[in-house]
């Protein structure tokens, strides 16, 4: 496993870990030579900023299964 190469990503916060993760994409995205489409990136941008601004709106990955699971 690549953590295991790396043994400093695992001292990373949470907060790091994702922007590392973000970098990466970005890097594999150019690379690959496709970019997201930047609409969709800033609605994405738009909605994170609003959870994090008041994250009483949200419900957990348990509860979102509970109301999608379907009989």
């Amino acid at each position: 496993m690549i953590v295991e190469r790396f043994p400093e990503l695992s001292e990373l916060s949470l907060e790091e870990k994702r922007a590392l993760v973000s970098d990466l994409c970005e890097e594999i995205a150019e690379q690959e030579g496709s970019r997201p489409d930047p609409r969709i990136v800033e609605i994405l941008e738009r909605r994170w900023k609003a959870h994090c601004d008041d994250p009483s709106g949200s419900i957990t990955l348990e509860e979102f299964r509970k109301r999608v699971q379907r009989d």
